[in-house]
């Protein structure tokens, strides 16, 4: 059987019965905290979901920096402003109002205006403006390239307005601010023989001028001559009335003339645009200059294309180092024969006057009160003819600029001999005929038709009496 032990020895604890109920709250309040847990658990978790499903809220983010205004372009009435405002300082005289509109920032650019500013004032202008022609945008930003003619017409000497061609580089440097000239420059032109067409630079763009004035003639005389300018104007001007007193042809020639002495070879070729054809022996170069677009010149118009004439002089070559003011008379007076008549020749697209006629009827005019000394004249055209080498045919405009100096100076004493030739068998009258014909319409065949009417005789029959009268005159049969 079995037995069921009692315990003895210990009485019963009388806390235990406590012990029971302190577990019972001890488990309630552990499920209270966790479902606790589990609510702040679960609103956690959705307040994560929210974040990630809205928007991030707005911040206070810095402004940003403002835009600074665009600079506005330079407009064609600012242009034209600009262009008056210096015409207008030049008449006036003010030197400050004239380099204005000048960036001081460029290197030299106000200096040079300033001279030019003062090598302009002492010379006689009738008028002298600037005058917009043409602008397009430069390479760099907010800048434009504007091509700008110096209109200008000096006292009894040019028969109409000439043009000056420069080309300005404008920009607005900054906001309201009004444009300034950055650089000057020439127009540009991309011709043959010429580096540019509108007759830059000028002796009032290069250097220091000196200004000497006589009846007829205007000396621009370069800084290192002038002490050479009033010997000059003299002699100029004896060779002027000279000339003046001789023409007995068309009216509309120039009343006088405008002369750039210069001592080097590169500034003689490189003024009112520069020769790129030229053999280098050259003591003189008369550069006939075309009438400013708003005179409307051109054949069809009836105005004159050429306004005037400027007449370069190296005074270092034999004509003036010689001793002989003769010389130097003879080398003025042919100059000055060209710039004479300018004003009556017409240029046609590819077609200018023959060379042996320019230059023939130069040195028949600066020679005509002067023939008792004509064979002194004529000594490389009777070596020309006694060596053997004249064919007979009338000089080309390539005999006439050749490099070898017996056949150049040949060719200009055979084109005289031509003019004359033309005198003796048609009269003073028909010398002076032909050449106006030839300079209002220098094409071949309007030449042999002023040749006929002058002469009485076809192109190829006046050669052959030319050709004879010529070996004649030098004991050649």
């Amino acid at each position: 059987m079995a037995q069921v032990r009692t315990s003895t020895g210990h009485a019963a604890a009388p806390g235990r019965r406590r012990d029971s109920r302190a577990t019972r709250v001890t488990v309630t309040l552990m499920l209270l905290l966790l479902l606790l847990a589990a609510v702040i658990a679960y609103g956690a978790a959705r307040d994560r979901k929210d974040e990630a499903s809205s928007p991030a809220p707005a911040t206070s983010a810095a402004p940003p920096s403002p835009t600074p205004p665009a600079t506005a372009p330079v407009t064609p009435a600012e242009l034209e402003a600009l262009a008056d405002a210096r015409s207008r300082a030049l008449a006036e005289g003010d030197e400050s109002a004239f380099l204005a509109a000048l960036d001081p920032a460029t290197p030299g650019l106000v200096d040079e205006q300033r001279r030019l500013f003062r090598n302009l004032r002492p010379i006689p202008f009738d008028e002298a403006v600037y005058r917009v022609d043409a602008t397009r945008p430069a390479d760099m930003p907010d800048a434009l390239i504007v091509d700008v003619s110096f209109d200008h017409r000096i006292s009894n000497a040019d028969t109409a307005t000439v043009g000056e061609g420069y080309r300005w580089t404008v920009v607005r440097p900054a906001p309201g601010e009004g444009p300034r000239i950055t650089s000057v420059t020439g127009t540009p032109y991309e011709g043959a023989g010429y580096r540019y067409a509108r007759d830059y630079p000028a002796p009032w763009d290069r250097s220091e001028l000196t200004v000497a004035r006589r009846p007829h003639v205007v000396v621009l005389a370069e800084q290192g001559l002038a002490d050479r300018a009033e010997p000059l104007a003299d002699a100029a001007e004896a060779a002027a009335v000279a000339d003046l007193a001789a023409y007995k042809g068309p009216k509309g020639t120039s009343p006088g003339f405008v002369l750039v002495p210069v001592a080097d070879r590169h500034s003689f070729y490189e003024l009112y645009g520069g020769r790129a054809d030229q053999h280098g022996d050259e003591s003189g170069l008369t550069y006939a200059l075309r009438t400013s677009a708003t005179a409307g010149a051109s054949p069809a118009t009836g105005h004159p294309q050429f306004g005037g004439a400027r007449i370069v002089v190296d005074v270092n070559s034999g004509y003036f180092t010689s001793g002989d003011p003769e010389r130097a008379g003879a080398l003025l007076r042919h100059e000055m024969a060209h710039a004479l008549i300018t004003p009556l020749r017409t240029e046609l697209a590819g077609q200018n006057q023959p060379v042996w006629v320019v230059e023939g009827f130069a040195d028949w005019l600066a020679l005509r009160n002067h023939r008792d000394n004509l064979d002194t004249e004529l000594t490389e055209a009777r070596t020309y003819v006694l060596t053997g080498r004249f064919g007979g045919a009338l000089p080309t405009d390539a005999d006439l600029y050749q490099a070898d100096p017996v056949g150049n100076a040949a060719s200009y004493e055979l084109a005289h001999l031509a003019v004359l030739r033309i005198e003796q068998l048609g009269g003073t009258s028909a010398v002076y005929r032909f050449i106006a014909a030839v300079y209002a319409d220098p094409s071949p065949s309007a030449v042999d038709t002023a040749l006929k009417r002058a002469t009485g005789l076809e192109r190829a029959d006046f050669e052959t009496d030319w050709a004879q009268y010529v070996r004649t005159l030098f004991g050649v049969q």
